[in-house]
Formats: structure tokens, C-alpha cells, sequence
């Protein structure tokens, strides 16, 4: 019985540790709502490379895995809305979980590339 408690605790806290994980990423129309009603500044953080292979055209470039993004958002406008995305949403989470811990109240992370390059 008690190891039954503990395997249902671990499952808990194994689901809620998921889920937090995707707290800021959105379905795609969502994305295209939020986008419309404040098109805010969006961010590509992904490498030098991934952003020359394509990258949305509203986008700047703010590599994360350099540094680069942590220098830019230094300057940034923390009553902006900011909109990240990588490749496929881990780096944005760091990302987007760095300027709110510097004072940024509007921050989503979109997750990775493919949810935001056909978004006009």
C-alpha cells in the first residue's frame, strides 16, 4: 500500500513537472489571435546557422547558445510584448523564463520554428 503512495506520487508530480514545461507555448491559432492583437517584437533565438536557413521575416536574431540573446535583451523595452521561438522550444523556454526573471511581464514562447514560419 505505502509503495502504491509513492508510485501515485511520482506519477503526479511526473504529469504536473510536464506540463509546466509547456506553459507559454501555444496552438498555432492561437499564436495567429495573440499575434493580431499585439504583434509585440518576435525572437528568434536559434543559432547563426538555423536563422540563415530561414527565419520569420518579423523576426530579430538573438542567439541564446552564444550569449548573444542575454546581451541584446539588456537593451530591450521590458513593457514589450516579445514573442520566441528556436527549434523546437527549449531554448525559448530558457529564454523566455531569463526576461521574466529580469522584468519582462510579456514574454511567449512559441515554441519551435515550425509553429511560426507561415504566420504572416
Amino acid at each position: 500500500m505505502k509503495l502504491n503512495s509513492i508510485l501515485f506520487g511520482i506519477l503526479v508530480f511526473f504529469m504536473i513537472s510536464c506540463k509546466n514545461e509547456s506553459i507559454g507555448q501555444t496552438g498555432p491559432n492561437d499564436i495567429k489571435k495573440q499575434i493580431e492583437k499585439d504583434p509585440g517584437i518576435m525572437v528568434d533565438v536559434r543559432t547563426l546557422d538555423e536563422w540563415n536557413s530561414g527565419h520569420h521575416p518579423r523576426a530579430i536574431h538573438a542567439d541564446w547558445e552564444n550569449g548573444d540573446f542575454v546581451k541584446q535583451s539588456k537593451s530591450w523595452d521590458t513593457s514589450k510584448t516579445y514573442y520566441l521561438y528556436c527549434a523546437a522550444g527549449g531554448r525559448s523556454s530558457q529564454a523566455t523564463e531569463h526576461l521574466k526573471k529580469n522584468g519582462y511581464k510579456k514574454v511567449i514562447n512559441l515554441g519551435g520554428y515550425d509553429a511560426v514560419k507561415n504566420l504572416k
